[in-house]
């Protein structure tokens, strides 16, 4: 039979579809060799396939997933029974393979020399350790050694190996055709954490500290073999502490082991010495056990003890105000790493509410970051200008077009202006870039706005309903890319805000609730806010529109804020207490400023056909 890694080689990628089949691995795509993590709560594939290590691993959590381990942990098996296993679907004739039949040492030995005693207590190890440990000398191949003599937890010898009694002696062997099992096995209290080391001297070191719970592997980091011999025992240990050494080879083998005995029970002792060994001899016993006790008190990985979680109390958080206050209140502005939504039908306000609040940030010097599928930057900027001059008229002069009179912008206010937001508003160049058929491409330079240039509100208008391909696969595309919005706002820690229309079975007039979002179910499900803007028509009504809180779900409230338009301004103002909270922005104190040159500037009057959108 072959061994186990000839076996996985043989097996390839196979073995990515068996266990993506068998794990029922969510939104599996081989031909992008990714799904989503079965060991978190994954929304957006990051368990990639490695073809150089034919395994899985996440690329969030950091868990990994070879053939070996699914059969082993998720099948119940054995390694032998899943060495078999795989043996099976590669075609193995597995009725040719007779069991490994070892035999037992039969060794002669002396009680150790003063050389060899002098030797130990050179690297800080007592003769008592070495008797607690039955360490023996003896010859091997013409040169004398240590026997390291491992008995098992039954008392009875399995195994033998050697190591040359000389400075620097790092050559031995073993007794061939013995069973290997861990070192100090005879002398372990499974009940209590036990030290895995990776030699016997960093085994006996952490014993001469006072640990006396400590193993060594049988023949250093790249031999696994013990642990189906072990596979019983090693089932009764509740708990592991894994000392490795601090080496490329003994990181692997951490690795390794965590994976094999179960993450779930094994913790690692880190440190930033070559061995246990070497930190008896250079900081002392206190520093080994501080190192294990360390790792004792450390959670294993996936349980977060609470009370070793500071409490922060109530803060200041840096939220974004929107600048409508009836929300605000409600929400307590729109904060970082929450993903909300802006529902609205067409022609009903959705731009002239977006335009405000990025009015709004600016205003506050917070940087925005836009995508909009359906303007250009012309006509951004156009929409932005007549939002935050409003009414005042100075600031506009009348342009004559082929068929009608329109307002212009000033170039002073112009200038103005452009210092006002200058590094706080940033939008997606189109030009560049299709996102339509790969999102990843706006999440890569939303990155950039955000480790750049520092945005805070990241804002998504009119993306969704172009995610296009048939009913099912839009759903999930929607679905998918709402998830990865959710997961890009908590990783960065600022606000993404999705601009949506609502379904069509709607009437005009009727309100909006979260469950009419167009498209995935999934997108009102992740949502952490959810507001509606709607137009009023009823002729007895008491404003033109309302914005509508739907769903907090930091908060758990409702909110109904009342706006009347503007048509002079191009704004909503809200009403409270039948008046009307007027909107002043701060562009105007650039306006007479000469420390600020803007670059050259192509002023483009809209078309008949780029009116401002209500």
């Amino acid at each position: 039979m072959g061994n186990a890694q000839e076996y996985k080689q043989r097996l390839g990628d196979r073995a990515r579809d068996i266990i993506a089949s068998a794990m029922s691995l969510k939104k599996y795509r081989p031909d992008r060799n990714e799904a989503c993590c079965p060991f978190h709560d994954d929304k957006t594939p990051s368990f990639k396939w490695d073809r150089a290590r034919l395994q899985w691993k996440c690329f969030g959590c950091g868990e990994t997933m070879d053939i070996y381990r699914y059969l082993q942990e998720f099948k119940h098996m054995t390694f032998r029974e899943a060495l078999e296993e795989v043996g099976r679907m590669i075609g193995e004739d597995i009725m040719t393979y007779k069991p490994v039949t070892y035999k037992k040492p039969n060794i002669k030995t002396t009680d150790l020399s003063r050389a060899a005693i002098d030797y130990m207590a050179s690297r800080g190890i007592s003769l008592q350790t070495l008797n607690d440990w039955k360490v023996k000398q003896g010859t091997w191949k013409g040169k004398d050694v240590f026997v390291f003599q491992y008995f098992d937890d039954k008392n009875e010898l399995q195994y033998v190996s050697y190591r040359e009694i000389k400075e620097g002696g790092l050559k031995g062997g073993c007794e061939p055709n013995t069973k290997q099992i861990l070192w100090g096995m005879w002398h372990i209290d499974v009940t209590k954490p036990v030290v895995i080391t990776e030699g016997q001297i960093d085994a006996m070191a952490i014993w001469e500290a006072g640990y006396k719970n400590a193993t060594s592997v049988p023949s250093g980091c790249n031999s696994f073999s013990w642990i189906d011999n072990c596979w019983e025992w090693l089932q009764k240990v509740q708990e592991f502490i894994i000392f490795g050494d601090n080496d490329a080879p003994g990181r692997k083998m951490i690795e390794e082991l965590c994976i094999r005995l179960g993450k779930h029970r094994t913790k690692v002792v880190e440190h930033q010495y070559k061995d246990a060994g070497e930190i008896l001899i250079h900081q002392g016993k206190d520093e080994i056990l501080r190192l294990i006790n360390e790792a004792i008190e450390r959670t294993p990985t996936g349980i977060i003890d609470m009370s070793k979680v500071p409490y922060e109390g109530v803060k200041d958080e840096d939220g974004i105000p929107t600048g409508f206050y009836g929300l605000d209140s409600a929400i307590e502005d729109l904060k970082p790493g929450q993903l909300g939504i802006l529902v609205g039908r067409n022609s009903e306000g959705k731009s002239t509410i977006v335009s405000q609040v990025i009015c709004n940030a600016i205003d506050h010097d917070i940087p925005v970051f836009l995508y909009s599928g359906e303007m250009g930057t012309q006509r951004i900027l156009n929409w932005l200008f007549r939002q935050a001059i409003g009414d005042e008229r100075e600031y506009l002069e009348f342009v004559q077009t082929k068929y009608r009179l329109k307002s212009e912008v000033k170039p002073e206010a112009v200038k103005a202006l452009m210092q006002w937001m200058s590094g706080k508003f940033y939008t997606f160049d189109k030009s560049v870039l299709n996102v339509r058929k790969d999102t990843n491409a706006l999440f890569e330079v939303m990155e950039i706005a955000v480790k750049r240039y520092g945005c805070k509100l990241m804002i998504v208008d009119n993306l969704m309903s172009a995610l296009e391909d048939s009913a099912d696969a839009q759903n999930a595309n929607q679905s998918n890319f709402t998830q990865q919005c959710k997961d890009f706002a908590e990783a960065y820690k600022t606000h993404v805000m999705l601009v949506c229309h609502p379904n069509k079975l709607k009437r005009q007039g009727e309100k909006l609730e979260k469950e009419d979002i167009s498209g995935s179910a999934n997108i009102s499900n992740k949502a952490d806010i959810i507001v509606s803007i709607e137009r009023q028509f009823r002729e007895d009504r008491d404003c033109d529109a309302l914005l509508r809180l739907l769903k907090d779900r930091e908060n758990g409230k409702y909110a109904e804020v009342k706006l009347m338009f503007q048509e002079a301004t191009k704004r909503f103002l809200e009403l409270e207490n039948g008046e009307l909270r007027q909107i002043e922005y701060n562009w105007k104190k650039y306006m007479h400023g000469d420390a600020w040159e803007p670059p050259d500037i192509e002023l483009v009057s809209c078309s008949d056909n780029e009116a401002v959108p209500f």
